[in-house]
């Protein structure tokens, strides 16, 4: 059991240090939707995505149908940085099959989310899979692949569906066009 503690909090220190000198970025996303719902469209979305240390994130949507481009920001799920779990939630290891480690997150706080399932790859210390478990009974899920980037480990595409009371649609999206490091002043998250 002492062994298994001290795997598990290496992966974790690994996580929270991948891209030790990467504190912001920006990405071109291209995002296909397909909704399996009514209205049952399928639409292209172009943004450009923020990302600032320590959990600041924006996604700016530049074209795509408007109905949906406007809504796609408030779609798109995130999950916090490694480093903040312990603050925002109730972590359980819940899986590991010797290649990747499951854990759970449960929030602190009530809210939309009920929980989080991720799974992590144990070489990488990367996000493999995170789905997305709501209130409401709805769900999300994102697959993700990763590629290395002037050295650093970032997300380049990515799968996921969403399954809520009122719709479900699939989305897959690319990111490419990165910006290591650009200044981004803290207004900009909340415009």
């Amino acid at each position: 059991m002492k062994l298994a503690i001290i795997l598990l909090a290496d992966l974790l220190a690994r996580m929270i240090g991948l891209n030790p000198d990467l504190h912001s970025y920006s990405a071109t996303m291209h995002a296909h939707v397909a909704l399996e719902s009514f209205p049952f469209l399928s639409t292209d979305v172009v943004a450009t995505y923020y990302h600032k240390d320590p959990d600041l994130n924006k996604i700016a949507v530049t074209s795509g149908m408007p109905a949906v481009a406007q809504g796609f920001s408030q779609l798109f799920p995130r999950i916090e940085p490694p480093a903040r779990w312990d603050v925002l939630y109730s972590v359980t290891q819940t899986g590991d099959d010797g290649h990747t480690t499951t854990f759970t997150l449960v929030p602190r706080e009530a809210g939309t989310i009920s929980k989080i399932t991720v799974t992590v790859d144990d070489g990488t210390a990367t996000i493999r899979a995170e789905r997305w478990d709501y209130s409401n009974g709805g769900w999300a899920s994102m697959d993700n692949r990763y590629s290395v980037i002037q050295g650093n480990t970032l997300v380049t595409s990515q799968t996921g569906h969403v399954a809520e009371p009122n719709y479900t649609g699939d989305v897959t999206t690319t990111l490419s066009g990165y910006q290591l490091n650009p200044n981004l002043p803290d207004s900009l998250f909340t415009q």
